[in-house]
C-alpha cells in the first residue's frame, strides 16, 4: 500500500518513507509504529496494540514505546507538543489524526495475504541470519553434504539465544529458487548472510564461506578450509563449532560497530547490549564503566530483557574481580549476584544466565558450587567457549587431583580468535603447574599474558612460574610488569581473583610469590 499525507508518502511494500520525493531514512520498528498508527487511524491504538503488532507481543517498557512514539513524530515533521499527525490520548494511546490518501500497490492486488503490518510486527530487534546450503562447485561429485553442512549450522547457531535464526525451510527455499534472497531479506529483515561454495575431490573437501551485511552488500568475514575425505564427518563437527564460533564474535562485534554509529539516547536494548559487550571484553576500568552503564540502559528500556541482566552481572563480576580502582569489591559482588539471580528467573535455559550465575561463586569462595551451573552452560550450548573455559578453572579451583587440558583445547577450537583467549591458555599453564611440568607451564603462562587481552593475574602466573623455572630475569620482568598495572599487587590480589583451595597448585603458587616478595 502507498499512503501520501502532507508532504510525505509511505511505501508499505518497500517499507520506504519519502518527503517531496526524497527518501527519509526511518529505523524499522519505527516504520513499523508509524505503519501501525496509520493502518488503525479510524481508532486509539493503545500501548499494548503497539506491542502486539509491532513487537509481536513481547514485553516491552513504555519508555521503548515512549521513545519509538518520538522518532516516529520526528520522522514525520511532529512533536509531542504540537501532535499535529500523531495525537497522544492520554491514559490510552495513540491515533494518527492526518489526513491521508491510500492506494493499493500492484503487490498488494496480487497477494492480498502478504500483509506488511505482519512482517514488520514480527521484528523482536534481535540481529538475524540466514544460512543457505552451500553450493557445489562445477566438477564436484553429487553430495549431501553442502545440505547436511547447513543444517548442522542452523541447528548450532539456534542456540545462540541473542541471534534470531531463519528457519531451513526457509533458508532452503532461497537456494532453489523458490523465492529470492532481496524478497525473504523483506519478510524477515534479516541482516546477515552465511553463503559459499565445497569443492568434493576423491581425497579432499574444500569449504569456501563468506558472511555478507544483507542491508549493506558488505562482505564482514571470508575465510576456507580444506579436509580429507577419510575423516569429513569429524572434520564436519569441528568445522561447524569453528563456524558458530567466528560467526558470533563477528556478527556481535559488527552490531557494536553498527550501535557506536547512534547517540546512546537513541539506543535500542539489544544495540545498548551488543555495544557494552564490546567495551566489557576490553578488560579496562573505563570501558567496564560504559559496558555497566550500557547494560544498565539496556535493563532500564526492558526490564525483562534476560540477556541484559546476565550482562551486567559480568560487567560487575570484572569490577570486583579485577578489583578496580576505587570501586566497592563487596558492592560490586552483590550486584553480580542480584543480576545473576534475575536473569536466571527470567530465563533458565540462557547459557550466559547460567554461566554468569556460575561465576558469582568465585566471588564468594564457592567456587565448587559454580561447576554444575558452568556445566549447565555447556549443555545448553555445547559450542560455548567461555563455558569450557570457566568450567575448566573451576574444576582447577576446587578439584586439585583433576586437570583442564581438555576444557582448554575445546574452547580454543571453538573461539582461536576470542577476547578470553589468555583465560583459555592460562588453564593449560595451571594443568601444567598441577602435573609440575614447569616448563610447559611457562610456555602456556607466558603465551597467556601476552594476548591483547590479558589482565594483570596472567602477569602474576608468568612470573611465579618462570621463578620456578629458576628464570629470574624472566620472572622479574613479569612482576615489574604487574606492579605498572597495580603498583600494589600482591597474591592476595591474585588469590582473591582466583580463591584456588588448599592443594598442589596453591602450595606451589604461594611459595613462589613469597619468595618473589609478593
Amino acid at each position: 500500500m502507498i499512503v501520501t499525507f502532507e508532504q510525505y508518502r509511505l511505501d508499505t511494500d518497500n517499507y520506504q518513507l519519502c518527503k517531496n520525493g526524497i527518501p527519509i531514512k526511518v529505523e524499522r520498528q519505527v516504520f513499523a509504529v508509524l505503519h501501525t498508527l496509520i493502518e488503525n487511524r479510524h481508532k486509539v491504538v493503545t500501548k499494548q496494540d503497539l506491542v502486539d503488532g509491532v513487537w509481536n507481543g513481547r514485553v516491552m517498557s513504555d519508555a521503548a514505546i515512549s521513545s519509538r512514539i518520538k522518532s516516529a513524530r520526528q520522522a514525520v515533521g511532529d512533536d509531542g507538543k504540537r501532535q499535529r499527525l500523531i495525537k497522544t490520548v492520554h491514559g490510552i494511546g495513540f491515533r494518527f489524526v492526518g489526513h491521508i490518501d491510500a492506494q493499493p500497490t500492484s503487490t498488494q492486488i496480487a497477494a492480498p495475504n502478504m500483509d506488511s503490518a505482519v512482517k514488520l510486527g514480527s521484528d523482536d530487534q534481535r540481529p538475524s541470519i540466514i544460512v543457505l546450503p552451500f553450493a557445489l562447485s562445477a566438477n564436484s561429485e553429487p553430495s549431501i553434504l553442502p545440505q547436511g553442512l547447513a543444517h548442522d549450522l542452523i541447528t548450532g547457531l539456534s542456540r545462540l539465544r541473542w541471534l534470531k535464526v531463519i528457519s531451513r525451510s526457509s533458508a532452503f527455499l532461497v537456494a532453489q529458487g523458490h523465492t529470492s534472497l532481496n524478497d525473504l531479506c523483506k519478510l524477515t529483515d534479516v541482516r546477515y548472510c552465511l553463503s559459499g561454495f565445497i569443492t568434493l575431490t576423491a581425497t579432499t573437501m574444500t569449504l569456501h564461506y563468506e558472511l555478507t551485511d544483507t542491508q549493506t552488500g558488505a562482505v564482514l568475514y571470508a575465510d576456507g578450509t580444506t579436509v580429507g575425505r577419510d575423516d569429513i564427518n569429524q572434520s564436519r563437527n569441528e568445522l561447524t563449532k569453528t563456524l558458530i564460533g567466528v560467526l558470533e564474535l563477528q556478527i556481535s562485534d559488527n552490531e557494536a560497530h553498527l550501535a557506536q554509529l547512534k547517540a546512546v539516547e537513541n539506543l535500542d536494548a539489544w544495540e545498548a547490549y551488543h555495544l557494552a559487550t564490546m567495551h566489557l571484553y576490553r578488560f579496562t576500568p573505563l570501558d567496564n564503566q560504559k559496558a555497566t552503564a550500557l547494560f544498565k540502559r539496556a535493563v532500564q528500556l526492558e526490564p525483562r530483557f534476560a540477556r541484559a541482566h546476565a550482562g551486567l552481572s559480568a560487567a560487575e563480576f570484572q569490577n570486583a574481580f579485577n578489583q578496580y580502582a576505587g570501586v566497592d569489591r563487596q558492592a560490586s559482588m552483590n550486584a553480580s549476584i542480584d543480576s545473576a539471580q534475575k536473569s536466571i528467573e527470567l530465563d533458565r535455559l540462557d547459557p550466559l544466565a547460567n554461566f554468569v550465575m556460575g561465576r558469582t561463586y568465585w566471588l564468594k569462595g564457592e567456587t565448587d558450587n559454580s561447576i554444575a551451573w558452568l556445566e549447565r552452560a555447556t549443555t545448553l550450548n555445547p559450542n560455548y567457549a567461555h563455558g569450557y573455559y570457566a568450567c575448566g578453572l573451576a574444576t582447577l579451583m576446587t578439584r586439585s587431583e583433576q586437570r583442564s587440558y581438555d576444557h582448554s583445547a575445546q574452547a580454543v577450537s571453538l573461539s582461536p580468535i576470542d577476547p578470553f583467549l589468555y583465560g583459555f591458555y592460562g588453564i593449560r599453564a595451571f594443568s601444567y603447574l598441577a602435573d609440575e611440568d614447569i616448563e610447559n607451564a611457562c610456555f602456556w603462562a607466558e603465551k597467556a599474558a601476552l594476548q591483547p587481552e590479558a589482565i594483570a593475574v596472567m602477569d602474576l602466573l608468568a612470573a611465579a612460574l618462570f621463578e620456578m623455572n629458576k628464570d629470574m630475569a624472566s620472572a622479574t620482568k613479569w612482576v615489574a610488569r604487574a606492579r605498572q598495572r597495580h603498583p600494589h599487587i600482591d597474591s592476595g590480589y591474585f588469590f582473591k581473583a582466583l580463591p584456588f583451595g588448599a592443594g598442589k597448585i596453591r602450595t606451589l603458587l604461594q611459595s613462589s610469590f613469597s619468595r618473589l616478595s609478593l
